[in-house]
Parts: structure tokens; C-alpha cells; sequence
């Protein structure tokens, strides 16, 4: 395979005994060594145009810098063997990174956490569409330029667990500035976000107007729906967004308090974890049968659901539930019959006959009117 050499920086950065001036070229080189081929390329046309060096171009757009450290930061993030595809219609495969960022489209976010929020916009013009509706200023746009279309995508300092137990109110919140932000964007509701356009191929141009957020920075622009709202909204076999893990913790959690008592037995936690993962399938093909999570991903939810469970339900605690409910009944049945009991002594009847009456032992009624 031939492979087209990076020009040197050096040949475009002019040298000299000036150090702020040598500093500075050492700075917009560690840029361009970041920087797509695709994208030096238009960077050296823009510059010629002008009559100026890249060097100079460079320093008239800062928003490169941005870019460098975006792309360097999508590099960093992606899956060590991300799925990908020149043609999503035509199915995707596994390869590994250097591989897979040579295709069109890449899988952003590994199975476990999510590090990139991703939006699909099919509006002309949809690269700047974020501006016009105060949306917050992604930091990676890949734009169709052949319809305008775009993915826009916002990184995340703090990666959010979509497979664990243990976190679900941060991926609830997560769930819900994903939607506020998709409903501002007016973004395609059925798009999960498995796969993008890949940042920096030269398919896309790829443009940088964000950093990196902390999760709270992001749901400042955006209106929250509330966590019942994103969990019914999951229920919706044509919406894809993170609503859907959360709602598969839900049901399966609901499920797995009853299941346990019958695992509760040496060695069970495998078995239950194995009618977890089968009934989690079941919920995925019910509910998100348009486009279903992963088998891995079920499977993960599944164990952590599973391993949550069986720590913190015991027999021992169900016991102790079982019983505390039964001393509340109890107690709300006998302040019933007291009334009773006071009712029918009030109305004349002797002991004996609010005995017979009511079922209860002569002795306690006498006990309940001598305290009355």
C-alpha cells in the first residue's frame, strides 16, 4: 500500500535565532504533526490562496489548535479495537485502531463507558446548525460536503459507566442531557451513535469549535427532561438514545429481586447471573428491536444487575423485610378492630358479644377497652 509522506512543518516554518519565533514554530508544528493529511492539505491551499505560509494561516485560525487536541483526544478515547465500515448499510467489522481510522466510520465509545456524546443531523447546513439554536459548541463536527449534513459530537472529561450497577443515576443524568441536547439540536431520534463519521478522514471536513466538557458544563445550555420522562421515552421502539440502557437497568432490576430467591443457594450467583442475561435479551429484541444494544452489552448489564442484587438482597434481608412487613400489617389490623371494639362497646354490647363479633380472644378484648 503507498502511503503519501507528511509534509515536514519545518518546511513551511521558517528558522531563526529569534527563540519566541522558534517557539512558536515548534508549537504550530506539534499542531500540523496532529492534523490530518486531508486536512494539511486544505490548510496549504487556504494559505497559498492568500499569498501566506501555513505557519501564517495556522496562526490566523486558532480554532486548528483546538482541532489538534480534539482529534489527539478522539485517538486517545476510541476503543483499542473499534468497529467500523466504509458503508454502515453494508454491515461493519473489527480492526484494530490504525485500521479502523482508515475507514469512513468508527465506533466513538467503548462498550462500558461513554466519552463522546454523538448527534446525527440531517439538515443542510447542519454543521452550523449548533450556533443558531445557542446549543453548546461541539467539539468535533464531521460535515458531509456533499449535502451538508453532519455528526457533531461533544466530548466528555469524566467518562460515564453505561454498564454498571452501581452508577445508574449518573447515566440517568447522562440519558437526560444527551436528550436535552438532541432536542435543541433537532438531531435524529433513532441514531444510538455506534458509529460516526470518522473525525479526520478525508471524506468529512472536520472542524473543531469546543473542548473538552465536564457533564454539568453541558446541561446549562439545555433543558433537562425529567428521569420518568427519558425512561418513558425509552419505551419508544423508534428512539435510540441512551434512555434505552437506562430503562433496561429498570426492568431488569425489578425482575432480578424476585428471581433471586430462587438462586439463593451455594454457587447461585452463576446462575442467576445466566436467567439475567437471558431475560435482558428478551427485553433488548421487546423494546429496541429497531436497533438493538449489543449482545455484550446486554450481558454486561446483566452481571453488574446481577452482582448488585445478590449483594445487597440476602435472605437474611428479605427475611427482615418480610417480617417488618408483617409487624406493619399486623399493626394496622389491630388499630382496625380497636375501633372496632370501641364502636361496638359504645353501641352496648357486653365483652362476650364484641368477642363473637369480631373473632378475637375474650381476654384481649377486655385488655383493648381497659386501655381504651
Amino acid at each position: 500500500m503507498n502511503v503519501t509522506a507528511r509534509p515536514s512543518a519545518a518546511a513551511f516554518i521558517g528558522g531563526g535565532p529569534d527563540s519566541k519565533h522558534a517557539e512558536e514554530s515548534e508549537e504550530i508544528k506539534q499542531i500540523t504533526l496532529k492534523l490530518p493529511m486531508r486536512l494539511l492539505e486544505q490548510i496549504d491551499t487556504s494559505a497559498k490562496s492568500k499569498n501566506i505560509s501555513r505557519a501564517a494561516y495556522i496562526k490566523m485560525g486558532g480554532n486548528l489548535s483546538a482541532l489538534a487536541q480534539a482529534l489527539d483526544y478522539f485517538h486517545h478515547t476510541a476503543p483499542r479495537r473499534p468497529y467500523c465500515t466504509n458503508d454502515p448499510a453494508s454491515g461493519q467489522g473489527v480492526r484494530n485502531q490504525a485500521e479502523a481510522f482508515l475507514h469512513s466510520h468508527i465506533q466513538p465509545n467503548t462498550p462500558s463507558k461513554v466519552t463522546w456524546l454523538c448527534f446525527d443531523c440531517d439538515q443542510p447546513g447542519a454543521a452550523l446548525h449548533w450556533d443558531s439554536v445557542s446549543a453548546p459548541p461541539p467539539t468535533l463536527v464531521m460535515e458531509n460536503p456533499s449535502n451538508g449534513h453532519a455528526h457533531i459530537a461533544y466530548a466528555l472529561e469524566t467518562p460515564v459507566p453505561r454498564t454498571d450497577a452501581a452508577r445508574f443515576k449518573p447515566l440517568l443524568y447522562l440519558a437526560s442531557v444527551n436528550e436535552g441536547i438532541r432536542r435543541k439540536l433537532d438531531a435524529d431520534p433513532g441514531y444510538r451513535a455506534g458509529l460516526i463519521k470518522t473525525p479526520g478522514h478525508g471524506k468529512w471536513r472536520t472542524t473543531a469549535y469546543g473542548g473538552i466538557y465536564d457533564l454539568h458544563h453541558l446541561a446549562e445550555y439545555v433543558t433537562l427532561p425529567s428521569p420518568a420522562e427519558v425512561l418513558r421515552k425509552a419505551k419508544n421502539p423508534e428512539y435510540a438514545g441512551l434512555g434505552r440502557n437506562c430503562m433496561l437497568f429498570e426492568m431488569l432490576k425489578q425482575y432480578a429481586y424476585t428471581a433471586v430467591r430462587r438462586h439463593w443457594q451455594p454457587n447461585g450467583l452463576e446462575s442467576f447471573s445466566n436467567e439475567l442475561e437471558l431475560h435482558a435479551e428478551g427485553l433488548n429484541r421487546e423494546y429496541n428491536h429497531r436497533d438493538p444494544l449489543t449482545l455484550k452489552e446486554c450481558r454486561s448489564v446483566a452481571k453488574s444487575v446481577a452482582r448488585w442484587v445478590w449483594k445487597r438482597f440476602t435472605p437474611q434481608e428479605f427475611r427482615a423485610r418480610q417480617s417488618a412487613l408483617g409487624a406493619k400489617k399486623g399493626a394496622a389490623k389491630r388499630a382496625d378492630l380497636l375501633e372496632r371494639v370501641k364502636w361496638l362497646s359504645a353501641m352496648g354490647q357486653s365483652v362476650r358479644e364484641i368477642t363473637a363479633e369480631i373473632g378475637v380472644a375474650r381476654s384481649t378484648v377486655s385488655d383493648w377497652l381497659a386501655r381504651a
